[in-house]
């Protein structure tokens, strides 16, 4: 017997008590306020760790996760039991309405409200309406609670190490947090769980009153919670050779279940002697087996196979343990699973049974009513290991049953960008969780690029008070603008409606000298207007002149600013005059009256699809200053502006556009705005070096189908797979891929015919 071990399963041995009362099923003694459970002589704690992008990820960056997840589990030493567990439980439908749900507010856009409440409902029930969670249960023995309390308190430093390395993270559990994980497996049909430790100490009440299952049985080879019945199998049979994808599979099952990995590690001296004793037994019966042979004078007999192979799997291991770094570890797999009759818990156990056998394994049922109750308790993640049932893995083979598939985004009170591709679940953005909230939606024509913006506008309008700009450059959005009662400006050469390119709100630019900013801004403007743009000396005169129009006048123009260069000494002050008097005298003298139009509205698009070619790089800088205008004035009344601006790839065709514009998107992110650029051009919005790092910044980037040039450099930027890049390629309208923060998750985005539906699509055929 290895020496660890035997001290490990003495501590661990429980005295046996018939439980009386269906609190008593619950082994756990005292709890503690940071999550901290007390069994006996044991100290428990639970951390919950995110999901990471296994399915998906390259043979390379699969290899490299393999590894690094041994590394995880080699880090735990032989005092310590581990637990690793996957939950399967059904998404509270009452806390999803509350989060996701639009709630009526009577403002004539309700039918709208209830149709994208309706959708998403039904959304939910195509995903199953079940959410996956993972956790790392840790099992010491202590002394007192400060002891076990120091040595989680140092591994927890270390575990959020080794899940950083891994892409993952990892979240320590607090006591209602723990609670509650055994309270939604106990009681499913209960979804509201209110503990306050104090109330219920000030009462004299036991925690364990609001998690017990009300009227358990456990039968021979089942047991039944309340209304629900429940069996524990455990993996009996390890074939030599497993994929890596058995947790995947085993846990895909649409159901209440758990499975839990328990795991010890053992001292390398202690396993080295263990085998080399093995190996000194083998090599006995070996040699035992050759002298009778001989003794029959059969001096030319061949070993028997079976005695070959328990020597050459001894030498493989024995090497593996000293030569290939790997940790002896003694496992244990459990799994629990609920359903609502008998015969459906058996349909179920059958299911299971034959994923393990696609993978050459065992799943065996645990037999009698003692048996399933030790079970029940070996598999919650409470911290216990009652079932006498182990088996010998090195690092590498128990690494196999990794926990990892594929990430989720459910944020809540986030956007709904469509379904997981992987997991078919929704996938809800809040870009207020990101570190900053600049986002881009890029994809060829037809990939569903505006289709998904009106989606987003639409949620922000029904959902909140936010403000909401767009710069629509191909007369896309007015109808939805027009029908949430939003305000669309047509501005062209001819058009009735002004913007006046020098009004400057209070706390205008971010350099501290609004001036400055305006300034900058308007030798961007006048650079569109001349080809050759502008050198040094016509810089200073326009900052000049800038300077002394708004030290003049409260309000000042285009045509202001003229008068004012007409009367500079310098001939270049007069070139640059008569460069403006085509915009300020002549027929595209849109930005030089005083603004007309309702700027103050909710919703405002500015519609430049009449602007023509010559004036809508311009008119881009024009809209995006008064952008600036409003996002400043939101942003001292505390209020938040969304930006959307497509054709976004126009501002970058020169140096001083893209110098501005930069600035700009600085701006936004510091006042309490969300910018959104839309561009189908990447290739050219890559080119540029300003708008290259924007997009590298960027938290939140959606990416639909890709022309290959694209695809090739996207990949690079934001490091995306081969796999991944699958997503992307050939991607049918309204799929593809959206990074968010670190990670990056395919999706589809699939709208129901309907109101919403019609007032988006673009689509020909649609429209008629």
């Amino acid at each position: 017997m290895i020496k660890s071990f035997s001290k490990l399963k003495k501590q661990n041995k429980e005295e046996f008590r018939i439980p009386k009362t269906t609190q008593d099923m619950i082994p756990v003694d005292t709890v503690y306020k940071d999550g901290i459970f007390k069994i006996g002589n044991r100290y428990t704690k639970s951390y919950r760790f995110l999901d990471i992008n296994y399915a998906i990820a390259s043979k390379e960056e699969k290899t490299g996760l393999f590894l690094d997840y041994g590394d995880l589990l080699n880090s735990f030493d032989s005092s310590v039991m581990v637990k690793i567990t996957v939950n399967n439980h059904k998404i509270d439908l009452h806390k999803f309405k509350e989060d996701i749900l639009i709630p009526f507010k009577e403002d004539g856009l309700d039918e709208y409200r209830k149709e994208y409440n309706e959708m998403l409902l039904d959304k939910l029930k195509e995903s199953d309406d079940i959410v996956q969670e993972k956790y790392l249960t840790l099992t010491v023995f202590k002394n007192n609670v400060e002891e076990a309390r120091n040595y989680f308190s140092r591994i927890g430093t270390e575990l959020s190490s080794h899940f950083a390395k891994l892409g993952s993270g990892c979240i320590e559990l607090n006591l209602e947090e723990r609670l509650k994980i055994l309270h939604d497996f106990y009681r499913s049909d209960e979804s509201e769980f209110n503990f306050d430790m104090k109330d219920n100490m000030r009462k004299g009440h036991s925690f364990k009153d609001l998690i017990c299952p009300l009227a358990p049985e456990f039968k021979h080879k089942y047991f039944k919670l309340d209304n629900k019945y429940g069996r524990v199998l455990y993996l009996s049979n390890y074939p030599r050779f497993i994929k890596d994808s058995i947790v995947s599979e085993l846990c895909n099952l649409n159901k209440n279940m758990m499975y839990s990995m328990d795991l010890i590690s053992i001292p390398t001296d202690e396993a080295v002697k263990e085998i080399e004793r093995k190996l000194l037994g083998v090599n006995t019966n070996i040699t035992n087996w050759q002298r009778r042979q001989n003794a029959n004078n059969n001096f030319s007999a061949v070993i028997p196979y079976d005695m070959e192979m328990q020597r050459e799997e001894c030498k493989e291991f024995l090497d593996d343990l000293t030569i290939r770094d790997q940790r002896m570890m003694l496992c244990n797999i459990t799994i629990v699973h609920l359903a609502d009759s008998k015969e459906e818990l058996d349909n179920d156990t059958e299911l299971l049974k034959s994923v393990a056998r696609k993978f050459m394994c065992d799943l065996s049922i645990l037999y009698f009513s003692s048996r399933q109750l030790d079970g029940l308790c070996t598999v919650l993640p409470i911290g216990l290991n009652r079932l006498n049932i182990i088996r010998t893995l090195l690092t590498e083979s128990a690494s196999v049953f990794i926990p990892f598939r594929a990430q989720e985004i459910a944020d809540k009170g986030g956007i709904w960008y469509g379904q997981n591709a992987i997991t078919n679940n929704p996938i809800f953005c809040n870009k207020e969780c990101l570190q900053n909230p600049n986002a881009f939606v890029l994809g060829v024509p037809g990939s569903g690029k505006s289709f998904l913006t009106k989606e987003e506008i639409e949620f922000i309008i029904m959902r909140t008070d936010d403000d909401i700009l767009i710069c629509d450059p191909e007369n896309e959005y007015s109808n939805i603008i027009r029908k949430f009662g939003g305000e669309v400006i047509e501005i062209s050469a001819g058009s009735k409606d002004h913007i006046n390119a020098m009004d400057m709100k209070d706390g205008y630019g971010d350099s501290g000298d609004p001036v400055r900013d305006k300034s900058q801004f308007i030798m961007s403007l006048i650079e569109q207007v001349s080809r050759k743009g502008i050198d040094d000396l016509e810089r200073s005169i326009i900052d000049r002149c800038v300077r002394e129009t708004y030290m003049e006048f409260e309000r000042p123009t285009l045509k202001t600013l003229r008068a004012k260069l007409l009367e500079q000494q310098e001939k270049e002050a007069k070139a640059l005059a008569l460069k403006l008097e085509i915009f300020t005298d002549g027929s595209l003298d849109v930005f030089a009256h005083e603004t007309n139009v309702d700027v103050d509205n909710r919703i405002v698009s500015y519609n430049i699809f009449k602007l023509g070619k010559q004036l809508k790089t311009m008119g881009l800088l024009v809209i995006t200053d008064a952008m600036i205008n409003r996002v400043n004035e939101n942003f001292i009344k505390g209020k938040k502006t969304h930006i959307f601006i497509d054709e976004f790839h126009v501002v970058f065709e020169n140096e001083q556009s893209a110098a501005f514009f930069n600035s700009a998107w600085r701006q936004f992110r510091k006042r309490d705005a969300y910018p959104t650029g839309i561009t189908q051009n990447v290739e050219y919005l890559l080119d540029s070096v300003e708008a290259s790092t924007m997009l590298s910044n960027s938290e939140f980037v959606v990416m639909l189908n890709q022309a290959y040039q694209d695809r090739e450099k996207l990949g690079r930027l934001l490091n995306i797979s081969d796999e991944q890049m699958s997503y992307i390629t050939n991607a049918q309208s309204g799929c593809g891929l959206i990074k968010y923060g670190g990670i990056l998750v395919p999706f589809v985005n699939k709208m129901p015919k309907g109101l919403l539906y019609d007032l988006n699509t673009t689509k020909p055929s649609d429209r008629k």
